[in-house]
């Protein structure tokens, strides 16, 4: 039987779909620190199987070398020297390729093919990358480092495991009839990898605790939403059904809105929500900047501690980004809420910029949160070289994603989130701003009223049309960033899917912690409601100040309570 031609070629640089297809705006998808130049494991037993393949139908073979491939300390490259040595043989790109040469060879020295040196672009793919002659090569000896390089590499109990028949690879006879066997057993080895989500950035604890934020928004925002608008709204269907006028009847929903806003349960809820804004705010700073800090490639000695693998970066760094500028539809919700219930404080309002710019910041710098590969590698040598590897890691660490990461699957969400961050904040500031103008400095308030005098009826007219847009942009905005906020949740559950509440080992001091920054308003919450805010405040403030509580409904007309939930209700924020 006559033997097949084998022609090698150049290949242009390839690209790897670490992604898997997914679109990550926390990324910038076309500067990854080279991440797509990096072959995953499984190009090994696949580029296998195809040479496998391209045997059984008796067709033509062929090699293709690209930039990446047969690399060492030479400034050329040199398949000869990179194939035969550990050290350069286990790196990703020269196992893809010296494996495949491998291969071949064993195909070739069985008779199944020979190289077609009439070929011109194999004879200089051969002369460039220094490519061995591949009737003598010596492919068991690639194959037998392969089977005893795995089994140590499967000692890193932080990568995962492997299974029995692939840390028994050493057993298997290195011929060309055994090609399929090495290659089967090859592609189960990143079946046991353990991508697991570092503590740190998406514990369970952490995981919970932005559960716990995320929800009590959610909680907050309702009850006030109920206590002090949605009764009225909700009221109006059922006027048909008494025999009321309208303006009693509309007198008697104010009343009620009056009191449930006066209720315990609302004033405890609105004294809670100042204290638990400048939690959350403070707790999506504090990670922001330590995000940041943890993947600036400058830092060497923090990369360790945050990524053991190519796949853990990619998820790890992915969610770093996902809940640091997620969790800013949190925020503007609860201070949007604040606005509502007259609650304006520039402390307040001074810290939520900053949290919003580090949060800009971090998204147009997402395509620094994946260090340069190059860096990640001697990093990953570093921790944990393998002797039998060449004193490289473990070909675990550029396995490829073995979790599913749908949860980061949206291009938009980024995009949206700043964008809608902006009109909030630009809304807020002229709110707060005007606050401040009608409380702080009346004297220039007045002034611009007497101004404004002489165009009464323009004054009055424009009046009218700016405090419909601005009820309208505020409905808008409340309304876009409770979806995101519901949004956020959702992707959290499927986050919180992913890592082991109940496993206790998991649960350090850093997990306890990250919980407990909301027992304090949680448990003030449920205080207020129980004995009062005014005994809970009481005991919290020197003894010669007082706390002393306006009049209520009862101290009010029914048609003074319609009157002023009228104007509050109109006038946006």
């Amino acid at each position: 039987m006559s033997r097949i031609p084998l022609v090698m070629g150049i290949d242009p640089a390839p690209s790897y779909d670490w992604f898997k297809g997914f679109d990550y705006s926390w990324f910038d998808a076309g500067n990854l620190g080279g991440l797509s130049s990096i072959p995953f494991f499984e190009t090994v037993p696949e580029r296998l199987d195809g040479l496998l393949k391209t045997s059984s139908a008796r067709q033509q073979l062929r090699l293709g070398f690209g930039p990446g491939d047969c690399k060492t300390l030479s400034s050329s490259p040199n398949c000869t020297e990179a194939c035969s040595d550990p050290s350069f043989l286990f790196t990703p790109t020269n196992l893809r390729a010296c494996a495949a040469l491998a291969g071949a060879a064993l195909l070739v020295q069985n008779g199944t093919y020979s190289v077609d040196w009439s070929d011109a672009q194999t004879a200089e793919a051969i002369g460039f990358w220094h490519v061995p002659d591949l009737s003598t090569f010596d492919a068991t000896d690639v194959f037998t480092r392969v089977a005893q390089c795995i089994p140590q590499s499967c000692t890193v109990a932080r990568l995962g495991e492997c299974a029995e028949n692939v840390q028994d690879l050493g057993s298997v006879e290195i011929k060309a009839d055994n090609l399929a066997l090495i290659s089967s057993r090859l592609g189960h080895y990143c079946d046991g990898v353990d991508l697991e989500i570092n503590t740190d950035i998406a514990g369970p604890g952490v995981l919970l605790s932005y559960f716990l934020q995320t929800s009590l928004v959610v909680l907050f925002w309702l009850i006030l939403k109920i206590s002090r608008s949605w009764v009225r709204h909700v009221g109006v269907p059922f006027r048909c059904l008494t025999r009321q006028g309208k303006d009693e009847f509309q007198d008697r929903l104010a009343a009620v809105q009056s009191r449930l806003e006066r209720s315990r349960l609302g004033t405890a809820v609105t004294a809670s929500l100042m204290e638990f804004q400048e939690v959350q705010i403070y707790f999506i700073i504090s990670a922001q900047i330590a995000t940041i800090i943890a993947y600036n490639p400058q830092l060497r000695n923090t990369l360790g501690d945050n990524n053991s693998s190519y796949a853990a970066v990619i998820l790890n760094s992915g969610l770093a980004a996902f809940l640091n500028i997620s969790s800013m539809g949190c925020i503007f919700l609860a201070q949007c809420v604040l606005h509502k219930a007259g609650m304006r404080w520039w402390y307040i309002f001074s810290i939520m910029t900053i949290s919003f710019i580090l949060a800009l910041n971090m998204f147009a710098i997402r395509d620094q949160l994946m260090p340069p590969v190059e860096l990640l590698w001697q990093q990953f040598r570093d921790d944990a070289p393998l002797p039998l590897c060449g004193n490289n890691p473990s070909p675990m660490t550029y396995c490829g994603q073995s979790v599913d990461t749908s949860y980061l699957d949206n291009d938009i969400v980024g995009f949206v989130i700043s964008g809608l961050g902006s009109l909030t904040w630009l809304g807020l500031f002229i709110d707060q701003l005007n606050f401040s103008l009608r409380t702080q400095h009346p004297t220039l308030r007045q002034r611009l009223s007497t101004k404004l005098n002489r165009y009464e009826g323009i004054v009055r007219r424009k009046s009218k049309v700016w405090r419909v847009l601005g009820y309208a942009y505020w409905l808008v905005i409340e309304f876009a960033l409770i979806c995101l906020v519901g949004y956020h949740l959702s992707q959290l559950i499927l986050i919180l899917e992913n890592v082991s509440i109940g496993d206790i080992g998991k649960w350090g001091f850093g997990q306890l912690i990250a919980v407990m920054v909301w027992a304090p308003t949680i448990i003030k919450c449920i205080y207020f409601n129980t004995f009062g805010v005014k005994g809970g405040f009481e005991e919290r403030i020197p003894k010669d100040y007082k706390i002393i509580r306006e009049s209520g409904p009862e101290d009010s007309s029914p048609q003074e309570l319609h009157k002023g939930l009228e104007q509050r209700l109109t006038s946006g924020i």
